[in-house]
C-alpha cells in the first residue's frame, strides 16, 4: 500500500466531470507482412500479460479513505481483469485518417473507470487508408489517468511493453503475482486522523521552506511577467464533454534547419513557433485574433532521476508573440523569452512550492484550484494562459510490439477548466509530431487547424532555406 504524493492526488481530485486529467498515447504498428507476420489480439493480451510485473502500477488501483479525510493509497486490485482493461475494434472501411483521429477523439472523450485501475489499451485495426502507412498497420491508444504518471514516468511505463528487436528478447517471463490484501476503512481512517493531527507542526515546516523561496522569487517574477496580459480566446471557456483531436509530423532533420534561424533555439522553440503560427493562421480566418499576444502554459519537468512514477512537474508561462506576422521574428522572441523565464522557474523552486499540498486535504486544494481557475476564466485579463503546449520527447531508435514495428508515435493530453486546446509535442525515430487535443464545441474543424499548423512550419522552412 503507498499513498499518491500530493501532486498525483491533485492530479486526480483537480479534474471535472467534462474534463477528465488522462493521458493518450498514440502508437502506430507495421506488421511484418513480408515473412507472413500477423499479430493476432490474443497474442497481444499474452504479449502485455506477461510484462505487468514490470510496472506495479499496472495492477494498482485507488483506495479512498471515508468521507475522502485524506488523500488515496496505490492498493493491489485483488480482482484484475486484463481483458478489460485491453480492448480491441476495428475502423470502418475505407479506414482513413479522418475516421481514426474521429475514434480517437471519442475514444479519450471517455473517463477511466477510477474504481478500477485507472488505465486502458484499446487496439484499433483497420488502417488501411492512411496517407504515408502500409496497409495492415494497427493503431495502440493508451489511456492513463495524469495521477499514475508524468511525461517522463509515462515514457519508461510504455516501454516495459516495447521491444529493441522483434523477437521480443530482453525480458524474463512473468512470476506469479499475488496481490497484498487491500486495507479496511478502519485502518484508512486511523491513517487520516493521525495525519490531521499532525497537520499543524508539518504546516510550519513546510512554510519555513516556502516562504524564503517566495521573497527570493517575487523579484524575478516582476521582471518576467511584464506584458504577460492573457487575452481572452474562443479555448478559454468550460469544455463540453466533447473532443477534437488531430495531429501533424514534421521530418526532425528540417526542425533543425529552422533551428539555425534563431541562435541558442531549441527544438522546443521551434515546436511554440510552429504552434503560434497554426494559432495565428486559425483565429485570422475566424476574424479572433486579439491585439495582444496568446499566451502558452509549457509544463517543465522536475525529476531529478529515471525511476519512480507519477508526477514531477511544474509549469512557466510563455508569450507566443502572435501579434508578430513574421515568422522568424516570431521564433527569435519566443526563444528569448524562453531564455528568460529559466531564471524565473529556478527561483521558484516547483518542487518546494509543491509542499503546499501537504498543508490541506487534497480535495481542499484542489476546490481552491479549480475555484481559481473558474473564476480566471470569466475575467479574461486574469487568465493563467490560452493554450497548454507541453514536450513529450520519444525514442530515436526503432522500438516493436509483440513482433510489429513502431511507425509513428504520438497522442494527446488532457485540457483544463478554460483552456480547451492542449498540444503535445512527442517525437520519435526522426519524426516530430504536434497533437491536438480540443473541445469539439470550440474547435468544430481540428483539420483546419491542422492545415494551420502545416502552413506556419512551411513558412518557417521557407524562411530558413
Amino acid at each position: 500500500m503507498q499513498q499518491l504524493s500530493p501532486i498525483d492526488a491533485l492530479m486526480l481530485y483537480i479534474e471535472s466531470a467534462n474534463a477528465p486529467n488522462q493521458l493518450n498515447p498514440i502508437i502506430i504498428y507495421e506488421p511484418d507482412t513480408d515473412n507472413g507476420g500477423v499479430v493476432r489480439f490474443k497474442s497481444i493480451l499474452q504479449n502485455i500479460e506477461s510484462r505487468l510485473h514490470l510496472a506495479p502500477s499496472f495492477r494498482r488501483k485507488l483506495a479512498f479513505p471515508p468521507l475522502h479525510l485524506d488523500d488515496p493509497y496505490w492498493v493491489d486490485d485483488e480482482n484484475f481483469d486484463l481483458e478489460f482493461h485491453v480492448r480491441h475494434i476495428a475502423l470502418p472501411k475505407p479506414g482513413d485518417w479522418r475516421q481514426f483521429c474521429i475514434l480517437v477523439s471519442r475514444l479519450i472523450a471517455q473517463r477511466v473507470d477510477l474504481s478500477r485501475p485507472p488505465w486502458e489499451i484499446i487496439v484499433v485495426e483497420g488502417l488501411d487508408n492512411i496517407e504515408g502507412l502500409p496497409p495492415g498497420c494497427f493503431a495502440v491508444l493508451y489511456k492513463i489517468h495524469h495521477a499514475c504518471m508524468d511525461g517522463v514516468s509515462g515514457a519508461e511505463l510504455l516501454s516495459v511493453l516495447q521491444d529493441l528487436s522483434p523477437d521480443g528478447s530482453g525480458y524474463r517471463p512473468a512470476p506469479d503475482w499475488q496481490p497484498e490484501p487491500a486495507p479496511g476503512q478502519y485502518q484508512l481512517l486511523f491513517r487520516a486522523g493521525k495525519k490531521l493531527l499532525s497537520r499543524p507542526t508539518h504546516t510550519l515546516g513546510v512554510a519555513k521552506k516556502i516562504l524564503p523561496i517566495l521573497r527570493a522569487g517575487k523579484t524575478v517574477e516582476k521582471k518576467n511577467s511584464a506584458g504577460l496580459r492573457v487575452p481572452h480566446t474562443r479555448f478559454n471557456s468550460t469544455p463540453s464533454p466533447h473532443r477534437a483531436f488531430e495531429a501533424c509530423f514534421f521530418p526532425l532533420s528540417e526542425v533543425k534547419k529552422i533551428r539555425a534561424l534563431a541562435p541558442h533555439s531549441t527544438v522546443n522553440d521551434v515546436a511554440l513557433a510552429i504552434v503560434a503560427g497554426g494559432l495565428r493562421h486559425y483565429l485570422q480566418a475566424k476574424e479572433e485574433l486579439p491585439d495582444d499576444s496568446l499566451v502558452a502554459a509549457v509544463p517543465v519537468s522536475t525529476r531529478s532521476d529515471a525511476s519512480g512514477g507519477g508526477n514531477e512537474i511544474s509549469a512557466q508561462t510563455t508569450k507566443l508573440f502572435t501579434e508578430i506576422a513574421d515568422p522568424q521574428q516570431r521564433l527569435a522572441a519566443i526563444c528569448a523569452a524562453m531564455q528568460e523565464n529559466k531564471a524565473y522557474l529556478n527561483a521558484v523552486g516547483a518542487k518546494e512550492l509543491a509542499g503546499l499540498s501537504t498543508i490541506m486535504p487534497g480535495q481542499m486544494l484542489a476546490y481552491m484550484a479549480k475555484t481559481a481557475l473558474s473564476l480566471s476564466g470569466k475575467m479574461g485579463r486574469d487568465l493563467l494562459a490560452n493554450t497548454v503546449v507541453t514536450n513529450v520527447p520519444g525514442a530515436q531508435v526503432p522500438l516493436y510490439f509483440t513482433g510489429a514495428k513502431a511507425i509513428k508515435m504520438f497522442g494527446g493530453g488532457p485540457i483544463l477548466l478554460n483552456m480547451s486546446l492542449t498540444h503535445v509535442i512527442s517525437s520519435y525515430c526522426g519524426e516530430m509530431a504536434i497533437n491536438i487535443t480540443a473541445c469539439r464545441n470550440l474547435m468544430p474543424d481540428p483539420a483546419f487547424y491542422r492545415e494551420c499548423l502545416q502552413r506556419s512550419f512551411d513558412e518557417l522552412l521557407q524562411a530558413s532555406l
